[in-house]
């Protein structure tokens, strides 16, 4: 009872909430199993309690019947040994049906396992929200035992018990972790549960236990947090009424505005009716004033058309004045450009005569010259036989003269093909007709 007696929380400290107890699986020890079993299963705990299991009493050694009950599922054991095949299975005809039966001591009911479908109640406290806010948490889930055998041998009451709160707080824990304090409250009912209840068969699958329904039921923030929460409903509503307030008085304040306008339109109108009559006495007054201006205008453009003629006269006068100055005018350029241009060809003829005369002259002058230049060139061919000599000793003499300068003043390197023509061009005295390079 320790662990679990300590969770019968008072949820709603300081709150007009109702204390939650935690509910607990546990088996118990009964002497007429026969009369007591379905009303143990159906009796309800204030501590909480679930019974699932029911131990019978043993059999008197001397005892030759044995009674089963209706309504629950038995497991016999034969020598204090499970016979599952033994095993009490209302639907199955082959087992012992409930009543009274022949058997010697050695056989006895060793469980009786309820068949009803339970309520656990598993209230979580202080689970932590996403931002922070510590709320607790009221789950409630139906399970059934399908498989009596496989829950009393392979899992037990108590260790359902321990293995089943835990995991409902911690599946609790994990879902509430994803939530805010704003969208916690949405938890409630069977929409968050369907996941918890996949997840608790997937478990609990080979136990011998069915979840079929798991609802949170009641979710409650801090007393602090929730009396805010309720003061900004409250802030909220408030606001709300304020605001249809002011959309009545805006709506009010509308109508008298429309109406108002429609005071001006009509005042409007009537000014527009008496502007109307006072344009039509302005456009009369116009037209009056403007057949007038016709009037004058037109006596204006007599006028006119009088001062223009006259201009007109005094214009064609000064026109054919300044026609016969320009007429005078031009006769005298004439003259004076025929002048010219008899100066000016006379003048292109003169040079055209002595140019003429000076290129016949340089024409003789230039065939003289080429006469000369004749007479030279076969001069200098007859000559050039008889000086052939001559100009053969001039030769080798410059090329003594050169390999002399070459060997008294010369600074090279005689290394190679180059320095051996060069040492016997200074040797012989003579250059070959190859030594380009020297």
């Amino acid at each position: 009872m320790g662990k679990k007696a300590s969770q019968t929380q008072n949820l709603g400290v300081g709150t007009k909430r109702v204390p939650v107890v935690h509910s607990r699986c546990t088996q118990v020890r009964v002497q007429d199993v026969c009369k007591s079993a379905v009303s143990v299963f159906s009796a309800k705990s204030k501590n909480g309690e679930i019974p699932l299991v029911i131990i019978p009493s043993a059999r008197m050694s001397s005892s030759l019947m044995m009674q089963v009950p209706s309504g629950v599922t038995c497991l016999i054991q034969k020598w204090g040994k499970a016979t599952p095949d033994r095993s009490f299975e209302p639907d199955d005809p082959d087992q012992l049906k409930p009543g009274l039966h022949i058997l010697p001591a050695y056989w006895r009911i060793a469980y009786c396992v309820s068949q009803q479908s339970n309520t656990y109640d598993a209230p979580v406290i202080a689970c932590p929200t996403a931002d922070d806010v510590r709320v607790n948490i009221d789950v409630v889930l139906i399970f059934k035992i399908v498989d009596a055998f496989k829950f009393v041998y392979k899992l037990g009451a108590q260790n359902f018990d321990d293995f089943l709160a835990g995991t409902v707080d911690e599946a609790i824990r994990m879902l509430v972790r994803k939530e805010t304090h704003k969208t916690v409250y949405w938890l409630r009912g069977e929409k968050a549960g369907d996941d918890m209840l996949r997840r608790l068969n997937q478990i609990f699958e080979g136990s011998g236990c069915k979840f079929s329904d798991v609802k949170i039921v009641s979710v409650w923030l801090p007393d602090e947090l929730a009396h805010y929460l309720e003061n900004t409903t409250m802030m909220d509503k408030a606001m709300d009424k304020l605001k249809r307030q002011n959309e009545y008085e805006m709506l009010k304040i509308n109508m008298e505005n429309a109406m108002q306008i429609e005071e001006i339109k009509r005042r409007l109108e009537q000014s527009l009716v008496a502007e109307t009559g006072r344009a039509a006495r302005v456009e009369l007054e116009f037209d009056q004033k403007k057949v007038k201006t016709e009037q004058d205008a037109a006596v204006a453009m007599i006028e006119a058309n009088a001062r223009s003629e006259v201009m007109m006269l005094e214009t064609q006068t000064q026109l054919n004045r300044t026609k016969v100055t320009l007429e005078t005018v031009r006769v005298q350029e004439d003259a004076k450009a025929q002048e010219y241009v008899s100066k000016i060809r006379y003048q292109a003829e003169l040079d055209e005569e002595v140019r003429t005369i000076q290129a016949g002259w340089n024409e003789e002058k230039m065939l003289c010259e080429a006469a000369a230049l004749t007479y030279e060139a076969g001069a200098e061919k007859d000559a050039a036989r008889c000086l052939a000599k001559k100009r053969v000793h001039e030769l080798n003499l410059r090329e003594k003269t050169i390999l002399g300068g070459l060997a008294g003043n010369g600074n090279f390197n005689l290394v190679g093909t180059s320095g051996d023509r060069l040492v016997n061009a200074v040797m012989t005295g003579r250059l070959a007709a190859n030594d380009e390079d020297v």
